[in-house]
């Protein structure tokens, strides 16, 4: 059983500016609490004890928002937030696991099956990819055989698999490659982390794993936040 969760929390969320003023993009209010709260609860229902998350613009606003979360929290910090993309934040927290964890990123809103999706299956490393959302600023898998080959944002000739939802589950061995791929590099400090899965995947192939219907939406802008507040929340609260 997966017990630990990295969250990916450093971003500025400068699209968001408007909406949240100077708060990171997980501390967006939803229905009382915030979305990386809301979370966290989830995680907590699903069995996960520990979150490691991955700090940068304003990072003092979780410490204090996080306090009585639900699970031990620990906080890595990414002091060059500004200038790096999310793969230099998830490579700052290779000390502070030492297994298999979940991946997730901090501005999601998602229903539970996300979890148990990725939680029921026997793959130590799983994708979890949704149906076409129409959401705005999508990001694409593509493959074959459930197995990730490509992500882009892109129309690209190869077999579409599904949508990026930025919740997954990574093993040691694949971690170890994600890390090592980074380490190596020296052209690219925005290097996302689903660009670097595509990279490792010739040589540890990386599995995927469908909810067609999921209720979710990544939160980056005002018209994300709409979306999620018409189409995505009520299904939340019927769920519920």
């Amino acid at each position: 059983m997966t017990k630990t969760a990295v969250i990916l929390a450093a971003g500025m969320g400068t699209r968001l500016r408007a909406v949240v003023g100077l708060k990171p993009k997980g501390l967006l209010p939803w229905e009382g609490g915030t979305l990386i709260e809301r979370s966290l609860g989830l995680l907590a229902g699903a069995g996960v004890e520990r979150a490691v998350i991955a700090v940068g613009f304003e990072a003092g606003q979780y410490r204090r928002a996080l306090e009585r979360a639900p699970l031990t929290v620990e906080y890595v910090l990414n002091a060059d937030y500004a200038q790096t993309g999310s793969m230099h934040s998830l490579f700052l927290c290779r000390d502070a696991v030492d297994g298999d964890f979940l991946l997730l990123e901090s501005d999601l809103l998602y229903e539970r099956r996300a979890l148990e999706a990725l939680l029921g299956a026997p793959e130590t490393d799983l994708v979890l990819l949704s149906g076409p959302t129409g959401a705005g600023d999508e990001v694409f898998v593509y493959g074959a055989d459930h197995t990730l080959k490509a992500v882009s944002k892109k129309p690209l000739d190869l077999p579409f698999l599904g949508e990026l939802v930025g919740i997954s589950k990574v093993g040691r061995t694949l971690f170890g490659h994600m890390c090592r791929r980074y380490a190596s590099m020296t052209a690219d400090p925005k290097y996302d982390y689903e660009h670097c899965f595509e990279d490792v995947s010739p040589l540890h192939p990386i599995r995927t794993v469908m909810v067609e219907d999921l209720a979710w939406a990544e939160i980056d802008g005002p018209e994300h936040l709409e979306r999620a507040e018409r189409v995505v929340g009520p299904r939340l609260r019927s769920e519920a």
